[in-house]
């Protein structure tokens, strides 16, 4: 069961996060720890918090974007993941993606679909943000549990040359029997982890 939730809240890019769109968030400090400000906060219709990381990195924008945008490689820092291609590249700043997560016998592996758009803004930020989507390209499998990615993704802020603040978002339903209170409480603990993964990995590339 541990080990299925962990995976649960793990996909991130693919599970990654969309960007807050609209309206006001009230975001509630959760912790600090590893350089990473870790926020929750409450959505309307759902017991599933809505989960913020944000981090300094040690590194220019575009070095992070390139490890986000090189999907061949998110095995090497997200955990369980079995599987994460392209199912069609709609545009120039928008793609589907299939992921498929490792769990343990004798529950079954999770997969996503998600759209991804990407926006790059005036002051130079860039946001991903992600949402869950059907596709026939990618139906349904019995022997799998899809999970609902409700928003997800990155929002990328160049401090200098030299420093990218990442802001991580997460709002996703692993559905199947878990309990709730387990789903928000892993979440939080595992959005950390997820950045780190990220900071290590643009850690990897720079240096």
């Amino acid at each position: 069961m541990r080990h299925l939730v962990t995976i649960l809240c793990l996909f991130c890019p693919c599970l990654l996060l969309a960007v807050e769109q609209g309206g006001e968030v009230e975001w509630q400090a959760v912790e600090e720890a590893d350089g990473i400000l870790l926020y929750s906060s409450r959505v309307a219709g759902t017991a599933i918090l809505k989960v913020k990381a944000i981090a300094i990195i040690d590194a220019d924008i575009n070095s992070v974007r390139a490890v986000i945008d090189d999907t061949a490689h998110y095995a090497d820092w997200m955990p369980y993941l079995i599987e994460s291609r392209v199912l069609e590249q709609i545009s120039a700043t928008e793609t589907l993606f299939y992921s498929r997560f490792d769990a343990t016998w004798p529950a079954r592996d999770r997969d996503v679909v998600f759209r991804v758009r990407v926006s790059q803004h005036e002051d130079g930020s860039v946001t991903y943000q992600q949402q869950s989507q059907q596709s026939s390209l990618m139906p349904v499998q019995d022997d799998y549990v899809r999970t609902s990615l409700m928003q997800g993704g990155y929002r990328l802020i160049p401090v200098d040359e030299n420093q990218t603040q990442v802001e991580m978002l997460l709002h996703a339903d692993p559905r199947g029997k878990l309990p709730l209170w387990i789903v928000n409480i892993v979440q939080q603990r595992l959005s950390l982890e997820s950045l780190k993964g990220l900071m290590a990995q643009v850690a990897v590339l720079v240096n």
